[in-house]
């Protein structure tokens, strides 16, 4: 009788035991996974990755000369701030703020007889200002890992000022001065949780795909170049758009 009644009540204490060891038998381990949160705001340091604009041909009129140019925008360092508000589930709106330091701009001709050359020119200083929605994937399958951390993608339409510096020598205001140019931005970020008091660490990379203000790069380009050759110029583009990279770190506040 003795042995029955204890028997029975080791078996009323094996869920307990087992409740104790996993957290319940139908607990999960713990996650880490993102909170969904209806505010988010994140600043955070990044750096422009250099790029080039395509190709141009460019008429010189005294040399009836054709030539071919390639110019290559160098990178910079870049800083700005996100927020994100939640609109409903997995969707946000966001918005964006950022700037990236001026670098040198590699300038490239091939002419006739395909010989290379060209020159280095101060380029612009880059602000950029976005304003969009913002889509979060679905989230890993829960397991015994420290970090789950949260995927979204993001579009928004952009605007994009490049502030050109001033330049001594016989040159006007078209080869300085401020060029607004509209963008789409596309953006991929991963988000992980740095603690419980909503603290989080986000990497993104994103695309300002630019549609460049030809106007005022024509202006600009006839001026230099056709300084650099002694000619009068006239310039075709053959690119309408350039690619703007960022890759950015930064930690986000999530309430």
């Amino acid at each position: 009788m003795r042995f029955g009644v204890l028997a029975l009540a080791g078996l009323l204490a094996l869920p307990a035991a087992a409740g104790a060891q996993t957290g319940g038998f139908e607990a999960q381990p713990p996650t880490n996974l993102v909170p969904v949160t209806r505010f988010a705001v994140t600043p955070w340091v990044g750096f422009r990755i250099p790029y080039g604009t395509g190709g141009s041909h460019v008429f010189a009129t005294a040399a009836e000369e054709q030539f071919q140019v390639a110019e290559a925008r160098g990178g910079g360092w870049a800083l700005g701030l996100t927020g994100e508000a939640q609109v409903r589930g997995p969707l946000s709106v966001v918005a964006s703020l950022g700037y990236s330091a001026a670098s040198e701009d590699e300038v490239r001709f091939t002419g006739p007889d395909s010989l290379e050359f060209g020159y280095q020119i101060d380029g612009p200083e880059i602000m950029f200002l976005k304003a969009g929605v913002q889509y979060r994937l679905p989230d890993p399958v829960p397991d015994e890992r420290r970090f789950h951390p949260a995927a979204f993608v993001t579009v928004a339409p952009a605007v994009v000022w490049m502030d050109y510096p001033d330049f001594t020598g016989d040159f006007d205001d078209d080869v300085s001065g401020t060029s607004t140019q509209f963008a789409l931005n596309l953006g991929l970020d991963a988000v992980t949780m740095l603690n419980s008091r909503g603290l989080a660490l986000s990497f993104g990379v994103e695309d300002y795909l630019t549609f460049f203000d030809a106007d005022h790069a024509r202006r600009r380009d006839q001026l230099f170049i056709g300084s650099y050759l002694e000619d009068d110029v006239a310039i075709d583009y053959d690119y309408t758009y350039g690619n703007v990279l960022l890759f950015r770190a930064g930690v986000s506040w999530r309430f």
